[in-house]
């Protein structure tokens, strides 16, 4: 573990607060190197504290400096500095104001990659009463990670030097994993079960560490939260998404929990929508996110002056009242930790021209598109569909703040997964996963 002081001068670069507004406008038509940093707060107010998402790109003017006031100091450090990409990890650390534990502060966590200069958010996480944070990560590409305090009107502002975290493709026997998650798998509550010939599972307080052979590497992945229950009525290894290939991404949007296994991915959240896909990758956990909002209906009321205001969970998340059938999409991106693939915009048409002018388009259908389309009189487009199946000239897609083509009565907009002719699309765009 190691533990790096606080530098004092002046706060580094940072472009943008973490989680900004996503308020997309659409019409009613149709429906390891690592370095670290601290948690920053969801853009809907809704980042709990160990959030560990894929947050928005920070590009441009640096945090709020607090000049006046109490000197603040911030400490970090990892458990361990040798990772399996995939592998779940933490970053900890203490903030003293004037020598004292500060308690109640948000403790940010950035990353970027080596060659990069923009830092985009990981997480956020308040400090308790000695003071202290921790972070959860998933460990991917090579990043460098750094902890940021923004100060307050009785603190100064403070940050930490990077902390280096190598990733490795050595083997992980379940011994070592459990060493490595510490306190955060808890004590085993079972003996070692052989599920398959190639795969071995151990109960623990926080869940089950699955150690898996395969073309003769050995990792041992984590299954806990609100996806361990799922998974096990799914018949867990012998079932039909098989054995993890990675940690979950937990810690996002109304406590979603999403996990990638051999035969696809599941997501959960705390309000109790789950979904699963056959697809696998990042497109497979942004489609199980999506495919949970299947069935969210609101009613309209016409006496209400305007048919949107608030109207959706969506734009309570945004806080916005615009139409929300973008707002949607970028809630499941989100939701899924995925919010930089789909642009942020506060109107329909920059929603729409950036995403022509900032992601590619063509006229192929391709699983995890995005399918615009016009309901209006001038042909512009007016309406924009997330796409989870193609088969000859039909698409299947996900789409809010829809009528459903008549699925839905009438007075009731909602979520819903249906197939639509290719022939009605415009054009598609395509995020970078």
């Amino acid at each position: 573990m190691g533990r790096v002081p606080t530098r004092q001068p002046g706060p580094p670069a940072d472009r943008g607060r973490g989680g900004a507004q996503l308020l997309l406008r659409c019409w009613l038509g149709a429906s390891l190197v690592v370095a670290l940093a601290l948690p920053v707060g969801d853009i809907a107010a809704e980042a709990a504290p160990d959030v560990a998402t894929a947050p928005d790109v920070v590009t441009g003017a640096p945090p709020t400096v607090v000049t006046a006031a109490a000197r603040s100091d911030l400490t970090a450090g990892v458990r361990e500095r040798r990772l399996r990409k995939g592998e779940t990890f933490w970053m900890f650390g203490r903030l003293t104001v004037g020598g004292d534990p500060a308690r109640g502060r948000e403790v940010v966590v950035q990353r970027k990659r080596m060659n990069e200069s923009g830092w985009s958010t990981v997480g956020a996480d308040t400090t308790n009463r000695s003071g202290r944070y921790s972070v959860r990560i998933r460990a991917g590409a090579v990043y460098e990670y750094r902890a940021i305090y923004r100060g307050s009107a009785t603190a100064r502002s403070s940050w930490t030097p990077r902390i280096g975290v190598r990733l490795t493709t050595a083997d992980r026997s379940m011994t070592s994993r459990a060493r490595q998650m510490g306190p955060a798998v808890g004590r085993p509550t079972s003996g070692l079960r052989q599920v398959t010939r190639s795969v071995v599972s151990r109960s623990y307080r926080e869940g089950i560490l699955v150690k898996v052979t395969r073309s003769g590497r050995v990792r041992t992945w984590w299954v806990h939260g609100g996806v361990l229950g799922e998974y096990r009525d799914l018949g867990g290894a012998r079932g039909r998404l098989g054995a993890p290939v990675m940690d979950p991404l937990c810690g996002l949007a109304r406590g979603g929990c999403v996990q990638r296994f051999e035969g696809g991915v599941l997501y959960t959240n705390a309000d109790g929508d789950e979904a699963l896909t056959g697809l696998t990758g990042v497109r497979g956990e942004v489609v199980a996110a999506a495919r949970s909002q299947v069935g969210y209906t609101v009613r309209y009321d016409a006496n209400n002056g305007s048919r949107y205001d608030w109207h959706s969970k969506y734009n309570v998340w945004a806080r916005t009242n615009a139409p929300w059938c973008g707002l949607f999409q970028s809630w499941f991106f989100k939701a899924s930790g995925h919010a930089s693939l789909v642009p942020q915009s506060t109107t329909w048409t920059r929603y729409r021209d950036t995403v022509r002018r900032t992601r590619p388009t063509g006229s192929s259908p391709r699983v995890g598109a995005l399918a615009f389309v016009s309901y209006v009189a001038s042909g512009e487009a007016s309406h924009v569909m997330f796409v989870v199946q193609v088969t000859g000239s039909r698409i299947k897609v996900i789409e809010g703040n829809t009528g459903g083509g008549g699925a839905l009565r009438p007075g009731v907009r909602g979520v819903v997964e249906r197939w639509v002719p290719e022939s009605e699309v415009l054009y598609y765009a395509y995020p970078r996963y």
